[in-house]
């Protein structure tokens, strides 16, 4: 039609200035004078206003002519909304698949970094358990040294208790030995004193001896004189002499005492050295084993500190690998979330990519229909029922779409086969039919519009063909105020609407439904009118049982 309009509009520019100008001669030629304008004024507005008026005859002319093209025309318009709209779902479409590609590549390097966290992680695990080994084996090691040097310490703690026992006993019997020498110290003092009185007797006796010898030569030079006095003095003398000989007796006896107890002092003195030196023995050994024991102690202790650093650390490795295995968990938990993440994004990505494909499907489709629209009519609009008809089950579902290929031929549709069923919308209507489970009603209306010459994409519905209303029975009421004929006549039409939508929804097809006619709906209001009142009550009934597949005739009921 385009290639016709085109010419047209051209022939029609040479004719409109062909015509204005011979108007607009010829009325120069008449000096004719409008509105008191000057007759060249008036022959220029007549050529325009001719012009005009002819432009405007042969366009209504072709319009009329080619109503096609204006139907064409304001289904263009229409359509365009719906193509500005596609194209900014393709837009937004292509930047949710940019932002999903660079999601998707900032989480493979996120997924990257976590492996290469959690590899350094490993490798921390692995150097940690080998510290944790040598740690161990050192720990082991220490350990049976401490043993050792436990055992070594209970073995001189033992002879240290063995030489304290040794140290008690001299120091005993060096205590006795004291005592012993203090005895034979008072003994001694006892002895001199005992000597030192003989001594003194003695030279007393001596001195007695010289006297009575000093007496006895007196005596004897007055032994002539008196005799008696002699023999009793010589008597005295041999007294005196033998308590000499038994003081000398005595003073020698106390010598052998005295020579005895120094014997006995001189081998306390010696038993006191040595006791002094196995004091001294022992004090040494104690001392040794008191620096043993502090060697060992300090020993010990350095080895409590060794041990308890190594428990330190053997504590910070555990606490490391602790650590490590929980960073090496939360690792995986993030990579698993990640990853999961990642199969998210790619199902979003494909899901995103079969959603651009298909609004670039039907872009094109819908691009290619309006260039078909343009060119030559529609076969159907979007949403007109295609064909409709009672499946008995899945199997006769091949049959169904072979006649609703045919019927949509007969309107024009082409194709191999002119009706198409996308696969996934085949399998929820097989899905439905077998979850129906009993003759069902399947109507199938066109997805989008379609040309004439191209097919027809078809979106089916099956509902069971189950009696929805038996005849006779009213499907819905209203009250009608009464008084005003047109108020009457819109209030009615509505209730049919109503009860038109109620079928619809319940799976009945609009285009099975037959309203109320002029011959049912003049003598319904004339009724309504002879009635009193302000209101009244009407229902609407089908003659026949109302089933999806089933054609239906209203009729108004009252009461």
């Amino acid at each position: 039609m385009l290639w016709l309009f085109l010419p047209f509009v051209v022939i029609l520019s040479g004719v409109v200035a062909y015509a204005a100008d011979t108007i607009a001669r010829k009325a120069g030629r008449k000096h004719l004078r409008w509105f008191g304008m000057r007759p060249k004024t008036t022959a220029l507005v007549v050529a325009v206003l001719s012009g005009m008026g002819i432009s405007a005859a042969s366009l209504a002319a072709f319009l009329i002519l080619n109503s096609s093209a204006v139907n064409t025309i304001a289904q263009a318009d229409q359509l365009r909304p719906q193509l500005e709209a596609l194209r900014g779902d393709i837009r937004a479409a292509q930047a949710d698949r940019d932002r999903a590609q660079q999601e998707a590549a900032r989480l493979r390097e996120q997924q990257a970094a976590a492996q290469s966290a959690l590899k350094a992680a490993q490798t921390d695990l692995t150097a940690a358990r080998a510290a944790q080994a040598r740690v161990q084996a050192q720990a082991r090691a220490l350990e049976t040294r401490v043993t050792e040097l436990t055992a070594a310490q209970r073995t001189l703690e033992a002879r240290a208790a063995q030489t304290r026992a040794k140290l008690q006993a001299a120091e005993t019997s060096l205590t006795a030995s004291q005592a012993r020498a203090q005895n034979l110290d008072a003994q001694v003092v006892d002895l001199g004193a005992r000597i030192a009185l003989s001594e003194q007797e003695t030279r007393s006796a001596q001195d007695r001896a010289r006297d009575a010898q000093a007496a006895a030569e007196t005596a004897q030079a007055r032994a002539q004189a008196q005799q008696a006095l002699a023999q009793q003095a010589q008597t005295r003398a041999r007294d005196a002499q033998t308590r000499a000989q038994q003081a000398q007796t005595q003073a020698q006896q106390a010598r052998a005492q005295i020579d005895t107890l120094a014997r006995d002092r001189a081998q306390a003195d010696r038993a006191l050295r040595d006791a002094q030196q196995a004091l001294s023995a022992a004090r040494q050994a104690m001392q040794d084993a008191q620096a043993q024991q502090r060697a060992a102690q300090q020993a010990r202790d350095a080895l409590r500190a060794e041990r308890d650093r190594l428990s330190s650390e053997r504590a910070a490795l555990i606490t490391a690998r602790d650590q490590a295995a929980r960073d090496r968990t939360r690792i995986l938990a993030d990579l698993s979330a990640l990853q999961l993440q990642q199969q998210q994004l790619r199902d979003s990505n494909d899901a995103l990519r079969a959603t651009l494909g298909r609004l670039q499907d039907e872009y094109s489709s819908s691009r290619a229909e309006l260039s078909a629209t343009r060119n030559t009519d529609l076969a159907y609009p979007r949403n007109d029922l295609v064909y409709a008809a009672v499946v008995p089950g899945v199997r006769n579902l091949d049959q169904f779409l072979l006649d609703a290929a045919r019927s949509a031929a007969t309107r024009g549709a082409r194709g191999t086969p002119a009706a198409r069923l996308t696969p996934a919308a085949r399998g929820a209507l097989e899905t439905k039919l077998r979850g129906l489970n009993v003759s069902a009603f399947v109507q199938c209306r066109a997805a989008q519009n379609a040309a004439v010459g191209f097919p027809v994409d078809l979106s089916c519905d099956a509902r069971a063909n189950a009696v929805l209303y038996r005849a006779g029975q009213v499907i819905r009421r209203s009250t009608v105020t009464l008084g005003d004929l047109r108020r009457m006549q819109d209030q009615i039409g509505e209730l049919v609407q109503d009860v038109t939508l109620d079928l619809t929804t319940r799976g009945v097809p609009s285009e099975y439904v037959q309203g109320l006619d002029v011959g049912e709906l003049v003598p319904l209001i004339t009724r309504l009118n002879d009635r009193p009142g302000t209101a009244a009550v009407v229902g609407i009934a089908a003659r026949t049982d109302v089933r999806p597949g089933s054609r239906v005739d209203l009729y108004p009921v009252l009461p």
